[in-house]
């Protein structure tokens, strides 16, 4: 298990090869994550120190390293639809993801058709059939090509992340997209 690439217990390692890459020292990358002495870094690197979900995104994020807030995701299980995180190198060049894109969109469509018409043939009293996984998993891929994409346009255009971000939820609030205040769903359940 030490081995794999996947395990909390080289998360350490590969911090400082992050840190490293993005040509940051110690004492900077301290700084970035909240104003913490070199020697506190050197016990993340060397595995001294506890980590955390919050803190090992703050590092990445630091570093630029968004493939790397996606490891954090799929060790620490933030969420169930988590995966292993994209090859940088993959997320290198915008022309080739846009590219991927179009091609993933196509194969989801497709996939999409096709679990339209095994939803459809769902009938009450009828044995269910087993899950369509294939479809389901190409309609799955377009999460990793979507950040293939946001994550290539970030390096190699400037895309503002979290500008972004903030664009969709405005707009996803005004259109009643977003999940409603705790208020608002507290009153809809009563």
């Amino acid at each position: 298990m030490e081995n794999n690439p996947y395990n909390l217990h080289n998360l350490p390692r590969i911090m400082r090869s992050v840190r490293k890459a993005a040509g940051l020292a110690q004492y900077q990358i301290g700084n970035l994550i909240g104003g913490k002495d070199q020697r506190y870094v050197s016990d993340v690197e060397n595995g001294f120190s506890k980590l955390t979900p919050e803190l090992c995104i703050k590092w990445f994020e630091a570093c630029e390293a968004y493939e790397h807030i996606d490891l954090v995701h799929y060790l620490f299980k933030l969420h169930p639809t988590t995966a292993a995180p994209i090859d940088p190198a993959l997320n290198e060049s915008a022309s080739a993801a846009v590219i991927n894109m179009i091609h993933q969109l196509e194969e989801a469509l497709q996939a999409t058709r096709h679990l339209a018409r095994w939803l459809a043939n769902d009938r009450p009293g009828r044995q269910p059939e087993e899950l369509p996984m294939a479809d389901i998993k190409q309609i799955f891929d377009l999460i990793p090509a979507n950040k293939t994409l946001i994550y290539s346009l970030a390096r190699s255009h400037g895309l503002n992340m979290k500008e972004l971000a903030e664009r969709w939820t405005r707009k996803a609030l005004m259109s009643q997209v977003a999940m409603a205040k705790t208020e608002e769903r507290q009153a809809v359940l009563v």
